[in-house]
């Protein structure tokens, strides 16, 4: 099987990779410029393990494939850069500001995410976050 994304990285707790949340809102701007560190639905990764290096915790390597294959949604660096560009030009002088300093930052850390589709239909609410920590590890393997 050819790979059509090459391997990707993160700089995460040692534990594990920090859960997602899947009820929080699907904001880019604000996963990349505030919530760092905070649980959003996404899962930043970064094309290059150089351009993390000043991140925090133990460094792991996934493979966008696996997770494309399992249904889930990858979008690499360039069309990360491609909707903040988009982002900053619909935006409003304030909404701007922001947008502009998610781009420096995703520009910088080489940032790619993924926007986890889990079915939580059978899991109550109050464990989803949980249940998403146990069902995502699985994608990262430290380095």
């Amino acid at each position: 099987m050819d790979s059509s994304f090459p391997t990707h990285y993160r700089k995460d707790n040692p534990r594990g990779i920090t859960p997602p949340n899947p009820e929080a809102e699907k904001d880019i701007i604000q996963h990349i410029t505030k919530h760092r560190g905070l649980k959003t639905p996404y899962t930043s990764v970064s094309e290059n393990a150089d351009s993390i290096k000043h991140f925090e915790g133990s460094l792991y390597k996934t493979e966008p494939d696996n997770i494309i294959s399992d249904g889930h949604k990858f979008k690499p660096h360039n069309e990360v850069i491609h909707d903040l560009n988009g982002l900053i030009q619909a935006s409003t002088r304030k909404e701007r500001i922001l947008a502009q300093r998610a781009l420096q930052l995703a520009l910088r850390a080489r940032e790619a995410l993924i926007d986890w589709q889990f079915d939580l239909n059978s899991v109550e609410k109050k464990d989803y976050i949980h249940w998403c920590a146990n069902h995502i590890q699985k994608y990262f393997y430290r380095v």
